[in-house]
């Protein structure tokens, strides 16, 4: 049986080897598929900005370069749910893209909203790659109320 001196660096060495040999696999194309393949599939969704006044509840959406037949809203009393799709429009020629970080697909972004709205008065706008929902606050109805008589003990009301 012969002996093997252990080399501490070599484990260290196959960790490196290991390690490259998956940025690969994440980074560089294969024949067929596109750039950062598993990178694109990281799901995107619109950044928002929710406001409250004393009246309506604000929302706004970063959506550039989405056209409005592409974008689905709906909502309720207490939420907001946007659906919408961006696709993709290049065309592959011989030179080719080399980097893109532009989010293609469908997304889908679901807001609670901090109080109840009237689903019915919502309106929406969008300009410039923002899109602003204007949605009135629903009144809480008040409780109806009864008058209750504040009565002495010793002058109680006998039962007969």
């Amino acid at each position: 049986m012969s002996l093997i001196k252990w080399q501490p660096l070599e484990e260290f060495n196959v960790l490196r080897q290991q390690i490259n040999r998956m940025f690969d696999d994440i980074v560089h194309e294969e024949p067929g598929t596109k750039m950062f393949p598993k990178m694109q599939e990281t799901p995107w969704v619109p950044a928002i900005e929710l406001q409250e006044t004393e009246t309506n509840l604000l929302l706004k959406a970063q959506i550039p370069g989405l056209e409005p037949e592409r974008l689905d809203i709906q909502v309720s009393e207490n939420a907001v749910f946007l659906t919408g799709e961006y696709q993709d429009q290049r065309e592959m020629t011989d030179q080719g893209i080399m980097r893109s970080e532009f989010h293609y697909g469908r997304f889908t972004r679901l807001v609670p909203l901090p109080s109840a709205i009237h689903k019915e008065q919502v309106t929406a706008e969008m300009a410039d790659g923002l899109l602003t929902l204007t949605m009135p606050k629903a009144m809480a109805s008040l409780p109806n109320m009864v008058k209750v008589p504040l009565t002495k003990p010793d002058q109680a009301p006998v039962n007969k």
